[in-house]
């Protein structure tokens, strides 16, 4: 006990470790990762026979569109015996490192492990992880320093990357833990303990029997990661606790998940953490005076800055985009007191429908009002407006908080049981309600718009079922709804596998949201589905994509939709008008199928087609957006035709359709 102050004053203390020794520490400590992973292969190959996970004669699919030359190049060290021989060579450098070898000897290791896992990435397309990609950058690392050992300024810039990439890792690890709510809560540790790949069932009866317990130690890996880069401040006082925790953490992570190389790649890190964070000058006990060069930091700090300049730039740029449009929209102030951007697209013959000779319009061809899909714009359906605009006057506008659109919040309610559900469903008496009123603020843009002309709504997956609640807002004034892919209430009680409670769906959406405003849109790769659309809405659907405000009004529709389907048990309401139901069928369940099935079922009238298209990329696509208006306009023509025949029908009730 007399030497527990002392020993807690060396804890805290800076930590002095040399450059030679950090270096040498970082290179041999990864060799040992390197060395036990080629052992493990050579020992094992169940996965590499033909038929496993990395069959080569199936992997090497994967390079198909790769030069001649590089495909050979891959086949020969690929095949079985060129695998064996390059692991059995990264044996040979890795217990290398590990004797005192001089410096050209340690370059020739480092760089023969560098090489190799670079050579053998592609033949390990499934099972790579976090150790492999850790143990190739400190071995390149490694090289570099050693190759320049005579040059001290690039050594100390090969040992500040290191030290602050493992500090980076952790930070990043665990700030993106604190988003999300089921490791915040505590569940994400009793999840992953009962996972067959990374769990362990004694640990796992363990945390589920003790919750606290469990959500306690979630709660402190989630404080030593998001608290690590504390190892660079207080001149380096938190470094040696912090770096003991962290290595505590990977040996109980080796012992309950089985991620033993995660100790050695990540701890041969840790040496370079040590290095940055003590003092830059040292001396020794000979006399020596070591000085560490902190250039590099300087430099990252600066490119940063620039780089965070020109994000806001970008930033700025993106929203005066989005804010300039089309240059042809209008707006409107619906009754929640959100103002919607719309456009009017009339047909080639003129306004409002009239002939290209002048005459009057004809006031009989229906209004087409498209509502589109979550996290969407009407520049995605742009094949599709195109096309209806052709014979019809087609209005398509931007949700409350989406470009040039303002959101106003309105007050949780229970104001009515939802215009989806039958009557007589109870549901909560206080939920979100901003699905509602989107609906309602579809309702009101048909009022604004239509004047006595006949309406027919258009809506794709969540945008189906805000046409569906709108219309039954609107008895008598709509003829149609068109309804593709559309989103049911019954999905919350029939969730898939992946994402059973869409908290993987609201993650996701927030974690974009905060990134795009925190000026990181030019990082955020432009979508598969850009390239399919016109040329000239390109530019405008990608600065949409990056507009923050896109992403925080999905998120906060992606929460009502939650909230307003899981309130909903009861079958859908009646909808007074005929109904189009355009089916995708890629990827369909049969249980979805139902559920859009449903919606033929409660109209008066309905004709069902199915695409063989998926739900997300049916407009994009021009081919199936194209063949989607043509089923419209079928629809709508169709339309004057129904109505005179239920008119026939209720004068002569016994007379059959």
């Amino acid at each position: 006990m007399a030497r527990l102050p002392s020993l807690l004053r060396t804890a805290v203390s800076p930590p002095v470790i040399s450059r030679a020794s950090a270096l040498t520490a970082m290179e041999r400590i990864s060799a040992t990762t390197h060395l036990v992973s080629s052992l493990e292969y050579l020992v094992s190959g169940r996965d590499r026979e033909r038929g496993g996970l990395n069959d080569w004669q199936v992997s090497r699919r994967h390079y198909a569109g790769w030069p001649a030359p590089a495909r050979r190049a891959l086949d020969l060290v690929s095949g079985r015996r060129g695998t064996r021989a390059l692991h059995g060579v990264r044996v040979a450098a890795a217990a290398a490192l590990l004797a005192p070898l001089p410096r050209r000897g340690r370059l020739a290791a480092d760089t023969v492990l560098a090489a190799t896992s670079m050579a053998l990435y592609p033949r390990n397309r499934y099972g790579t992880d976090g150790s492999d990609q850790v143990g190739f950058l400190v071995q390149t690392t490694a090289a570099v320093a050693r190759a320049a050992e005579h040059r001290p300024p690039v050594v100390d810039a090969c040992l500040w990357y290191a030290g602050l990439q493992s500090v980076l890792s952790y930070a990043t690890s665990g700030w993106t833990k604190v988003t999300s709510p089921t490791w915040r809560s505590g569940r994400a540790l009793p999840g992953v303990m009962r996972t067959r790949s990374y769990g362990e069932a004694h640990t796992w009866r363990l945390v589920a029997a003790h919750p606290r317990a469990g959500h306690a130690l979630s709660t402190a890996v989630l404080a030593l990661e998001c608290a690590f880069p504390l190892v660079l401040v207080g001149k380096g006082r938190a470094a040696r606790p912090m770096v003991a925790a962290v290595d505590g953490f990977h040996l109980a992570n080796a012992g309950v998940m089985g991620l033993g190389r995660f100790l050695t790649s990540f701890g041969s890190l840790h040496p370079a953490v040590l290095y940055i964070a003590g003092p830059q000058v040292r001396t020794w006990a000979d006399g020596r005076v070591e000085r560490r060069h902190d250039a590099f930091p300087a430099v990252v700090g600066g490119v940063l800055a620039t780089a965070l300049a020109a994000g806001a730039a970008a930033r700025v740029r993106n929203r005066t985009a989005v804010l300039r449009g089309r240059g042809d929209e209008q707006t409107m102030t619906t009754s929640s007191g959100s103002t919607l951007a719309y456009r009017r697209i009339e047909p080639p013959g003129g306004a409002d429908g009239s002939a290209p000779d002048g005459s009057a319009p004809d006031a009989t061809v229906p209004l087409v009002v498209l509502a589109t899909a979550l996290n969407s714009t009407p520049e995605q359906a742009e094949w599709l407006v195109a096309e209806l605009s052709r014979q019809h006057p087609v209005v398509t506008y931007q949700r409350a908080g989406i470009g040039r659109s303002r959101y106003v919040a309105t007050r949780p309610s229970g104001r009515r049981g939802r215009a989806g559900s039958a009557p007589g469903h109870p549901v909560a008496a206080s939920i979100d309600t901003s699905i509602d009123t989107a609906a309602d603020d579809l309702a009101d843009l048909v009022r604004h718009v239509a004047g006595e002309r006949p309406v027919v709504l258009v809506g794709h997956a969540l945008g189906g079922h805000l046409a569906a609640t709108a219309a039954r807002a609107l008895p008598g004034r709509v003829a149609g709804v068109a309804l593709i892919a559309p989103g049911h209430p019954g999905e919350a009680r029939t969730p898939s596998a992946e994402d059973p409670d869409g908290r993987r769906v609201t993650d996701s959406l927030a974690h974009t949201a905060v990134s795009l405003r925190l000026c990181l849109g030019p990082l955020l790769k432009a979508p598969d589905w850009l390239g399919e659309l016109p040329r000239h809405v390109r530019a405008l659907a990608l600065a949409q994509y990056r507009d923050p405000a896109t992403w925080t009004a999905a998120l906060r529709e992606w929460r009502g939709t939650l909230a307003r389907f899981g309130a909903d048990e009861g079958p859908l309401a009646p909808l007074g008008a005929p109904v189009c139901l355009v089916v995708c069928g890629d990827g369909l369940t049969d249980e979805q199928r139902a559920l859009q099935q449903e919606y033929a079922e409660i109209a008066p009238h309905a004709r069902t087609h199915e695409l063989d298209a998926h739900r997300d990329r049916v407009l994009t696509r021009r081919a199936t957006a194209t063949e989607v208006a043509h089923l419209l306009a079928e629809f709508t023509r169709s339309l004057g035709e129904d109505r005179r025949a239920t008119g026939q029908e209720a004068r002569h009730a016994v007379q059959p359709r």
